[in-house]
């Protein structure tokens, strides 16, 4: 088969509402027409954009469940000659559980390294998406969640192909804030954006195949921009250059994780946000874009939580049923507590080297309000749905379970923290040094009827230090089985 006609990244399997899934993938700009072969049926893309290498593709079929678990193949064409990926694959397959199956679902975060040094000094960087293969080929999942930073960018600052934000990082603060973002920035920052996603997709074998394989829905974090965004100075980050480099992110992140603005999933087609929301079998899910509005006082705007409170109202204003209410959260929403930390850093006028990433957590004296909203809100929720409600975070390179509860109301909110399928975790130090400048108290929220507390999963310490994605399930006892599948020798789990 020529070369001229391997993509350029891809597929990547999408689900969206109803049974509607969608294919997309980058080709270079020879190709004139593409079509999706699945179900003795032809669909033909449609092309979304041009990009600096290429055209960027997607197709939607819908796929209705039959009586038993059944293995789509698909395939894609163009010319009558069939596309190949990276590694030479011309057909994948998913799979769609029987009307009655309850579906297996997979969770993971962080799907990158943070600098170069990390991925060097790592054995096996991608052991854990030949595990989820593995995993995946004895009993399929059916649905792939991706809770943030599903690439990293943070080598935008020293990136060949980016020679004008090197330059721009050596200047000072007072040119860095007058500095214009013109056509030769925007153009590196668009090379440089489209080469991590085709790069960081495309390096491992395995993980190019569960991205293909099984249909995901994904929400972005802090490194799918670059480390910390939004916790930064008001000044800088509404600054020419930061804001160029913010909405080239947010064009990448808009195409290859949400399949473009066509998204059903999406609350509003504003481009304002992308917080979304999605119902699969009996998982209703909520994802939270804690990136687009961020600032250092903020983690949602007004209109985000306009948006939000009016989903939450439909849904719980409908008479479907709902079992088990999934909310992503790019950070955790019961962690260790930096408060003090954080409240000592803000009284210095110097910024230190991790005041960004202090200031990104739920529990620092700025977004305490905005935490107790979206607690009060989610209670709320699960008292009218009667529901298991499981709050998904990642960011902090741990696994762990939380729980929130309302003695008053007797209700109860699990958080899983599941991160990263391939960052490292925290070393011995860097640990000894998150505890030395952190607490994990229990903590009593509003009046103090509401708590949060970090407990101890099965099988494991109270924090899982490695890295790690997580498997959710319907056990035979009618609970909801969470297990972290682990690179250590471990197999915690805990039952909601």
């Amino acid at each position: 088969m020529e070369k001229s006609i391997k993509m350029l990244m891809g597929p990547i399997l999408g689900y969206e509402e109803g049974g509607l899934y969608t294919v997309c993938f980058l080709s270079d700009k020879t190709i004139p027409m593409t079509e999706l072969v699945i179900a003795g049926k032809a669909v033909v893309f449609t092309k979304v954009t041009d990009t600096p290498s290429g055209i960027f593709w997607r197709a939607e079929v819908r796929i209705n469940a039959e009586t038993a678990g059944t293995h789509h193949i698909y395939s894609i064409k163009s010319s009558g000659s069939e596309l190949q990926d990276k590694f030479g694959r011309i057909s994948w397959s998913f799979y769609v559980p029987g009307i009655a199956e309850s579906p297996k679902l997979a969770f993971a975060t962080c799907n990158g390294f943070s600098s170069a040094k990390l991925a060097r000094d790592e054995v096996e960087p991608y052991a854990l998406w030949r595990k989820m293969q593995e995993e995946h080929q004895q009993k399929p999942y059916s649905l792939l969640l991706m809770g943030g930073d599903q690439i990293y960018a943070d080598q935008l600052w020293e990136s060949s192909s980016a020679p004008s934000i090197e330059k721009w990082s050596h200047l000072s603060r007072a040119k860095q804030l007058a500095y214009p973002a013109g056509p030769k920035i925007q153009r590196e920052l668009d090379v440089f954006y489209e080469h991590i996603y085709i790069k960081n997709w495309g390096i491992n074998t395995d993980m190019a195949w569960m991205l293909a394989s099984v249909p995901s829905v994904m929400m972005w974090d802090d490194h799918d921009i670059f480390d910390g965004w939004g916790s930064y100075p008001k000044e800088l980050l509404n600054c020419p250059v930061y804001q160029a480099i913010f909405q080239t992110a947010k064009k990448y992140f808009e195409l290859n994780q949400l399949r473009s603005q066509s998204s059903r999933n999406l609350l509003t087609h504003t481009g304002e946000h992308f917080t979304w929301g999605v119902r699969f079998r009996e998982y209703l899910i909520l994802a939270l874009d804690n990136r687009s509005n961020r600032t250092q006082t903020q983690l949602m705007s007004d209109a985000q939580w306009h948006d939000v409170k009016n989903w939450l109202s439909n849904h719980q204003q409908s008479t479907d049923i709902v079992d088990n209410f999934l909310v992503i959260t790019g950070l955790p929403l019961v962690y260790r507590s930096f408060a003090n930390i954080d409240a000592m850093l803000q009284m210095t006028p110097m910024q230190e080297e991790l005041e960004d990433d202090v200031h990104d957590h739920w529990t620092v004296k700025a977004h305490e309000g905005e935490r107790m909203k979206l607690v009060k809100n989610l209670l709320s929720f699960t008292k009218a749905k009667n529901c298991k409600t499981v709050v998904l975070s990642g960011d902090v390179h741990i696994g762990s379970v939380g729980l929130i509860k309302d003695k008053i109301e007797q209700l109860e909110i699990t958080q899983i923290i599941s991160s990263g399928v391939v960052h490292p975790a925290p070393t011995l130090f860097e640990w000894l040094g998150i505890q030395a400048t952190s607490s994990d108290d229990k903590e009593f929220l509003g009046k103090g009827d509401i708590t949060t507390e970090i407990i101890k999963p099965f099988g494991a310490d109270k924090y899982i230090l490695g890295r790690n994605y997580s498997t959710l399930e319907k056990g035979t006892d009618g609970k909801l089985w969470v297990n972290w599948i682990c690179e250590k020798n471990i197999k915690p789990c805990y039952p909601i």
